[in-house]
């Protein structure tokens, strides 16, 4: 090799490598940098596909409506959803209209139905009914309350405050549903690539609103709606419309078995019946609706359309609970007068109408003595006319008493002889004001107010009220005597108490129910309970006397044994 001089070397020619068709080889770090770009680029591509879309604002949940997400948000205040009249006027009636005084106009067959903006007052066919919710204006675009949305049209809303969802679901339209026979991913599109709505577990129930090919548009039953792949359903089938009744709906009073009615309380909202427990052998609800406002002729209106449609769809009649709000004054301005007699008496009529009812269950207490035979009359000239609505008419009474405004008032042989079923409320035999501790019912004490009501009220159409609730009674030792306290609790609450407490009750045969009490130094606790036991022994009573049932004071202070033992025992 030629040297250039001491340690030094001439280097070999270097030669370029070429492969076999002739193009230049590319070095590994090229390769390296190439295969980068292909991952990241895919990887743009696929990441869609793990992302999931976002959820909106609990104030503005998304409306979805036949398995699309409106462009319309709805409106939540105070607990209620307030749906969007553009969404009305675009999806259920085009017919709607705004007049320009702010006053949304709704016109069927048969009604003219106008609300004004920010009033509780409606009229239909002009006649002044109280809402329970204004319709409101969100910016300059007007809302109707989710409840005055399920009476004006063939709907059914539900609203999911955890995920953002209100859903709108017609009822008067045929659905084709199905089950996912897999767990499986929601998207929003036809595509394994695009964005995930929601994870579906296996045997997930959905409404299927197109056909992509290899994918079908669904909707679920939480109102998530998209697409999932078409393998991945099962079960296909047609749902027909849900019958819904017309205007001139008469509902028929219960014939061939006893009334089991239970009364829920409302004292603003009436309950999602979402959350309702199952109830054996029940067969009638009277929620708490309608009261006798402070203006005179005005009813207080806090009825429920949804509430309604739960009822009917388990089989049940709503018997609304008409009330004079208990308040002797008011209560006597109305009576004593046959304009405001008659108003009343077409709002009760409209309402009944409006929410379909099946009944109107009149509970007027603390009624001045004098105004007795007025309360005579006003049921006198009122059923009529609600039974000329196909509407059975029921009222409550007090178990007889030297009271005055509780019990004397009451006129009994005259009001059973119109009205088709009396309640006799059979429980504060130890009222709330007693100065002494005692039992809410005893089972002697409900024997003889039944024998004392049937001296004035058939069996056929007298129901035993019975107290789903005890009173705890706490006694403490004073100066002046013995302090009385009592607090109303339901079954599980004092079975808690009972618990913590370490108590055990025993049975009283004078009483017929379970007694415990606690000392503690100058303070002893009492109750007497209501469960399963005392229940049967009601019930005993109903079937021995041959009355026409039982009504329960109510519902959400039982345990669920209390229906089983009603459904048991009472004869037919």
């Amino acid at each position: 090799m030629p040297q250039l001089g001491l340690g030094t070397t001439i280097p070999p020619r270097r030669t370029r490598k070429t492969t076999r068709t002739g193009r230049k080889h590319v070095p590994g770090p090229v390769w390296f940098l190439i295969a980068a770009i292909i991952l990241l680029a895919a990887g743009v591509v696929i990441y869609p596909s793990f992302q999931y879309v976002e959820r909106p604002f609990s104030s503005r949940p998304q409306l979805v409506f036949q398995g699309e997400a409106q462009k319309f948000p709805v409106v939540v205040e105070k607990g209620e959803a307030y749906v969007p009249l553009q969404f009305i006027q675009s999806k259920l009636d085009p017919h709607v209209f705004w007049d320009e005084s702010g006053v949304m106009i709704v016109t069927t067959k048969d009604k003219v139905v106008k609300f004004g903006k920010e009033s509780l007052t409606a009229y239909v066919n002009q006649y002044p009914v109280r809402l329970q919710f204004p319709v409101i204006l969100d910016g300059n675009e007007p809302y109707v309350p989710a409840s005055t949305l399920e009476v004006l049209y063939p709907v059914s809303t539900t609203y999911s405050e955890d995920v953002g969802i209100f859903l709108v679901k017609p009822l008067d339209t045929a659905n084709t549903i199905g089950e996912t026979s897999a767990d499986t991913i929601l998207r929003t599109k036809a595509s394994f690539l695009s964005r995930r709505v929601q994870a579906l577990s296996a045997g997930e129930q959905v409404v299927v609103y197109g056909d992509a090919g290899r994918w079908l548009k669904v909707e679920t039953s939480a109102g998530f709606c998209g697409f999932i792949p078409k393998k991945q359903v099962t079960g296909l089938r047609e749902e027909p419309p849900v019958v819904r009744q017309p205007s001139e709906y008469v509902p028929g009073p219960l014939k061939g078995k006893k009334v089991v009615l239970v009364w829920e309380q409302v004292d603003r909202i009436t309950p999602d019946p979402s959350i309702l427990k199952d109830m054996p052998g029940l067969n009638v609800v009277s929620p708490t609706w309608f009261h006798l406002a402070g203006t005179p002729g005005e009813l207080e209106n806090r009825a429920d359309m949804r509430y309604v449609n739960w009822a009917h769809s388990q089989g049940y009649q709503v018997w609304a609970l008409f009330s004079n709000s208990f308040d002797p004054e008011r209560t006597s301005t109305v009576l004593r007068d046959s304009g405001l007699r008659d108003k009343i008496i077409s709002q009760l009529l409209i309402y009944a109408e409006i929410y379909k009812l099946d009944g109107i269950n009149i509970d007027f207490e603390n009624v001045n003595l004098a105004d007795g035979q007025y309360l005579t009359q006003f049921v006198r000239e009122m059923t009529p006319m609600l039974h000329g609505q196909g509407l059975t008419v029921s009222i409550d009474v007090t178990v007889k008493s030297s009271s005055p405004n509780w019990s004397l008032f009451l006129e009994r042989e005259k009001l059973a002889q119109v009205v088709d079923y009396v309640m006799l409320m059979a429980y504060d035999q130890y009222p709330h004001g007693s100065k002494v501790s005692g039992p809410v019912s005893t089972i002697p004490w409900t024997e003889w107010a039944i024998e004392k009501t049937l001296e004035e009220v058939p069996k056929e159409k007298l129901v035993l009220g019975v107290p789903f609730y005890t009173r705890l009674w706490t006694e403490s030792r004073e100066n002046s005597g013995v302090k009385v306290t009592p607090r109303a609790l339901g079954m599980e609450g004092i079975a808690r108490w009972l618990k913590d407490e370490n108590v055990a009750p025993e049975y009283q045969a004078d009483t017929g129910l379970l007694y415990a009490e606690k000392k503690a130094g100058s303070t002893t606790h009492r109750v007497w309970l209501e469960d399963a036991g005392s229940m049967k022994k009601r019930i005993q009573l109903v079937n021995h006397y041959g009355l026409a049932g039982v009504a329960a004071w109510r519902r959400g202070f039982e345990t669920h044994d209390i229906w089983e033992a009603i459904a048991d025992n009472l004869g037919s």
